[in-house]
């Protein structure tokens, strides 16, 4: 039996009961229940044996292996194979030789033009499609597709306390996605005030592709024999049968973006779905085409298998920083403690190893018979948010720092996806060499799409030049003179500038240009990986160490009070917005001195990290400090040096202790400069009137024509109610502040507890529509054993819904 919340029966109604897609008639609900009945033993086992891996206390380098060369896997179709035969097959084909195990991304169902990464270069945008202005805002960016998602920085899948809705946002955003497609936007669309216009035809719209959430989370709103749905079920039914037919008439089609899997077993399940999917709207095998988001570390052991797996539909693997680390950081909790992960960007090595080895992947997989490319890797998030003008600091003057790091990391991700395959006994060669055809070979430019946070025109402006220029045209602008716009005394290299003596030594150390400057692109030989084990073993691949070694391997580094206390930073600040229902949100990082995109990724980062240093009292490294609050041109930030920290200084819970309570000071100095720039925005309002009454009070020696009383009189009419009224409104802050200690307590009790918490945002999200005393019962029953938990249940001193809470939290199925 399937339940459906009333309230969404009510509201949204339309987006469910019975539709003809493709010529069929299909139910919205009916289709979600078969497949919930279907699957959800699959899911729940494959939830299970993620959380149990976990867990699993055996060293690293042993649960976190590669498959042995014998373990055998199996597809949607029954074959069976072995790792060392997957990895063979993607060799062979690789090498052009037609074997019995040789395999292919999408031979059978080809990739549609406006799909394909490489023939649609530019960035992705994505972001959540409710209000409607945001969907406006996408349709109308340069991009090359746009990312509506109900994943990580989807609407809520919640109803935040104080928010005022009967359902979950994330309901109108399907019906958004709906109405968009069937062309109902208002023109003008007005929303807050604020008029909106779609400016481009519809043939001209970027690539449209729905993010799914992952198969962990689950749909509170639809239950099948009184359990939850899982929502990626609910959410690929209501998306494809609502808006295939109005997507193929538009000449597009049905595309995912499928986040969070793990594990071979975790990408058959979705697999087994899409093809039920497809068998109920009597599609071809193969033409709901997915995207995979390369996110989690332990996919990467299963990589080859994943692809194999998916081998009729995806189209593209993205590298993604966050998730990565933070997975990182989770799969060695028990072992080892990573240094400051502010340091370990996608220039480290580490994550060098990491992009190399999804492209590698995408060009063995992606050639056709043809020797056309059928998939290819897409970049990673440039999120940093660029200031307005009326920024009460003038931070927008730094925007020209963020234009260049977006135009540079687009840059660098391009110039990665150069892999020149050749028979020539060669290690290095110059890209202007092989286009002039001085050595013999194939080159592939495979990094062509990478992700952008914001549509700012300018900001993509800046990232869609490298992914859009000619191979000729990528060397040329390596070569531009180099300029500078100066901000406060600083030197910051132009947007359109060359190379900087520093950038160029980055590019070089990277291997990505030579000493002259010239672009080198990665040189792959058939004598380095024509055997399974080369592939995974040979040093000359993988910059001098094995594959594992290269992905895995913690890496060296400081770690800093300066970074542990940015890190909390983060992590309380997006907990606060996260508890305001805000799942994208724009932060202020002080040390980038620029507003920077954080999502549940990135709160994963920081709070798993705090919560190993304390697990292992990790010691600081360098002489350092925690600060005070301190109002600088940056805005109120931790500025001043508080609490000493000598190296070798243990992170005991005294010492956070101290963090925290620095952090409330913090908070409290920021809410009241932010009050003080509202105070100075609403007099401002009145300042030219009253400017021109003391003018007239003083103009012929102090109160000759207007008397004190008489002036203060008439300075109390200019100040008019109705108009303070609206300043007032106008300048009001956007979220409730009586969140702020509620995040401090849920990160206290979070970091200091030996029980590790994976899915810290989703319980935050579970909090938060609790009443304030029953929210922290909850919190400290969720870091209390099961058993423990049961039993208050059954006594009646907790409600029987923070057991299914506890459960879902803990991904207990």
């Amino acid at each position: 039996m399937i339940e459906i919340n009333p309230l969404v029966v009510k509201n949204y109604g339309d987006l469910l009961g019975v539709k003809t897609v493709n010529n069929r008639e299909v139910s919205v609900e009916g289709l979600i229940e078969e497949l919930t009945r279907e699957f959800r033993d699959e899911i729940d086992r494959v939830i299970k044996a993620r959380r149990e891996w976990l867990n699993d206390k055996r060293p690293v380098r042993v649960k976190a292996a590669f498959p042995s060369w014998d373990e055998k896997f199996v597809d949607a179709d029954g074959n069976v194979r072995t790792f060392r035969e997957i990895v063979q097959g993607l060799i062979d084909n690789l090498l052009g030789r037609d074997t019995p195990l040789r395999w292919g991304l999408n031979w059978n169902t080809p990739v549609p033009d406006d799909l394909h990464p490489l023939k649609n270069p530019g960035l992705e945008i994505t972001g959540p499609w409710h209000p409607m202005s945001r969907a406006i805002h996408q349709i109308n960016a340069d991009v090359a597709s746009m990312m509506e998602d109900e994943e990580d920085a989807s609407p809520a899948w919640y109803v935040p306390r104080g928010s005022g809705r009967a359902v979950a946002a994330v309901w109108e955003a399907r019906r958004v996605v709906n109405r968009v497609l069937r062309g109902d936007v208002p023109q003008p669309y007005y929303e807050g005030g604020k008029e909106y216009r779609l400016r481009k035809p519809r043939e001209r719209w970027p690539t449209l592709i729905h993010r799914v959430p992952g198969l962990h989370i689950l749909d509170f709103d639809i239950r099948v024999d009184g359990k939850p749905a899982t929502a990626i079920i609910t959410s690929i039914v209501l998306y494809a049968v609502n808006n295939y037919d109005l997507l193929k008439r538009a000449g597009s089609g049905v595309y995912f973006y499928v986040p969070k899997v793990q594990t071979a077993d975790e990408a058959l399940v979705v697999e087994k779905i899409l093809r039920r999917v497809e068998d109920r709207l009597g599609l071809r095998r193969g033409e709901l085409k997915i995207a995979m988001l390369y996110e989690e570390a332990r996919a990467g052991l299963h990589l080859p298998v994943i692809f194999w797996i998916w081998r009729e539909r995806l189209v593209k693997s993205n590298n993604g920083r966050w998730d990565y680390l933070g997975s990182l950081i989770e799969m060695w909790k028990d072992e080892a403690v990573y240094p400051d992960p502010q340091n370990i960007t996608m220039t480290h090595p580490i994550m060098m190893a990491y992009q190399k080895y999804n492209a590698l992947m995408c060009l063995m997989a992606g050639l056709g018979r043809d020797g056309r490319l059928n998939a290819g890797p897409v970049g990673g998030m440039a999120a940093v948010m660029l200031y307005r003008p009326d920024d009460p600091y003038q931070r927008n003057r730094f925007n020209a720092r963020a234009l260049r790091a977006i135009w540079l990391d687009k840059l660098r991700e391009r110039l990665i996806g150069l892999i020149f395959y050749t028979e020539e006994p060669v290690k290095k060669v110059a890209l202007k060499d092989i286009l002039e055809g001085k050595v013999r070979g194939r080159l592939y430019d495979l990094f062509r799409q990478s992700w952008v946070a914001t549509p700012e025109e300018s900001y993509v402006k800046a990232g869609n030049e490298p992914l859009r220029a000619s191979l000729e045209e990528l060397q040329a602008m390596i070569n531009r003179p180099v300029k500078y716009v100066e901000v406060d005394g600083v030197k910051i290299p132009a947007v359109d500038s060359g190379l900087t003596e520093q950038e160029r030594a980055l590019f070089q150390r990277l291997g990505l240009i030579d000493e002259a400057g010239n672009i080198t692109p990665w040189v792959i030989r058939p004598d380095m990986l024509d055997t399974p084990e080369k592939l995974f073993n040979n040093p000359e691949l993988w910059g001098g160490r094995d594959l594992w070694t290269a992905l895995y391997e913690p890496p060296k580094g400081d770690i800093t009070a300066e970074h542990i206390q940015h890190a909390f930073y983060m992590a309380a600040n997006y907990g606060f917005q996260l508890l305001n229902g805000n799942l994208a949100a724009a932060i202020d990082d002080y040390e980038l001195g620029q507003r920077f995109m954080n999502d549940l990724a990135t709160y994963r980062i920081f709070s798993t990290w705090l919560w190993t240093l304390l697990r292992h009292k990790a010691a600081v490294t360098k002489d350092g400090a925690f600060k005070g609050p301190g109002r600088t041109s940056l805005g109120v930030i931790p500025a001043e040096d508080r609490v000493k920290i000598p190296a070798g200084t243990r992170f005991t819970e005294e010492l956070f202790d101290k963090l925290w309570d620095l952090h409330m000071e913090w908070t409290y100095a920021f809410y009241d400069d932010l009050d003080r720039i509202a105070a100075e925005r609403v007099l401002a309002r009145f300042a030219g009137d009253v400017k021109k009454i003391l003018a007239e009070a003083y103009r012929a020696g102090p109160f000759r024509y207007l008397s004190p009383r008489e002036a203060a009189k008439r300075i109390a009419e200019a100040v008019r109610v109705e108009e303070v009224e609206r300043a007032v409104v106008e300048n009001q802050p956007r979220f409730d502040r009586s969140f702020a200690p509620v995040i401090m307590e849920i990160l206290k009790t979070k970091l200091k507890s030996p029980m590790y918490l994976q899915h810290g945002g989703r319980m935050i999200m579970a909090l938060s529509p609790l009443p304030d005393e029953e929210r922290d019962l909850v919190l400290r029953a969720l870091f209390t054993p099961r058993v423990e938990v049961e039993r208050m249940v059954k006594e009646g001193r907790l409600k029987p819904f923070v057991l299914e809470l506890y459960d879902y939290i803990h991904d207990i199925r």
